[in-house]
């Protein structure tokens, strides 16, 4: 994480960007990826693809937000928040991180909200390899959300589990899986297909990066059935907390 955090200020540095000024010719359509080149260490780099906010400009801009002072915790959480449709799925991860330090409920719904549409938005990549991208992005709501996502024994088990709980089901509740606006493409452009599209200088018709339409609500079923096994999950470790509680 500690590596990775580096390259991902190094793509910080390359770009000055604002999520909600950069234009996308539009959802789906051709795109056409290119790559740009990051230091990492004394000697070494790295490539990232780029083009029509492609996966290096989505890092490049957590990177940028993750800069900001932690005075803005709040500044900056609830303008994500706000504006959560119009953005990158993978930047309420972020959004996340900074509500951790005033508003725990929020911060793990959000969280599970994050998790959701990322999810929704990779299944939708022709490549299964951007799938990949899904723990990448996630890792970056960072110490601050894993805290409250830490399942242990000590007295704050029960509490815990049943914040996620509530969490996973204002998720499915809430009708807001797929209703994000911004193209899938930040994260489909994070596969192997579309990093050797930049090696090539390839253009992607959009039938090379993006499933059809048609597949879309089978998509977000599945994704809500991810959701349901993993309240099965949490009950059951509630359950067995509660009972190795119980008197003997």
């Amino acid at each position: 994480m500690i590596e990775f955090t580096r390259i991902v200020c190094g793509l910080a540095a390359a770009f000055t960007l604002s999520a909600a000024s950069v234009a996308q010719d539009e959802y789906g359509g051709t795109r056409y990826p290119e790559l740009i080149e990051v230091p990492v260490g004394d000697e070494g780099v790295t490539h990232f693809v780029v083009g029509q906010y492609g996966w290096g400009e989505m890092l490049a801009e957590m990177g940028n937000l993750r800069a900001e002072s932690a005075d803005r915790d709040r500044e900056i959480a609830t303008q994500l928040y706000e504006a959560r449709d119009t953005i990158p799925a993978g930047m309420l991860f972020e959004a996340a991180r900074r509500y951790a330090s005033f508003d725990e409920e929020q911060a793990v719904y959000v969280f599970f909200l994050a998790r959701a549409r990322t999810f929704y938005d990779a299944l939708r990549c022709v490549d299964s390899t951007a799938m990949n991208a899904i723990e990448i992005i996630t890792d970056m709501s960072g110490q601050e959300v894993a805290a409250l996502l830490n399942i242990t024994t000590d007295g704050n088990t029960v509490a815990r589990t049943e914040r996620m709980q509530r969490a996973l089901e204002r998720v499915l509740s809430s009708g807001e899986i797929a209703t994000g606006q911004f193209s899938p493409w930040w994260i489909c452009s994070g596969s192997d297909s579309a990093y050797f599209a930049a090696v090539n200088g390839a253009e992607m018709p959009e039938g090379e990066w993006l499933k059809n339409r048609s597949l879309w609500p089978g998509i977000e079923e599945q994704v809500r059935r991810n959701i349901r096994e993993n309240q099965a999950l949490l009950a059951i470790t509630l359950g067995t907390r509660e009972l190795g509680s119980q008197p003997q």
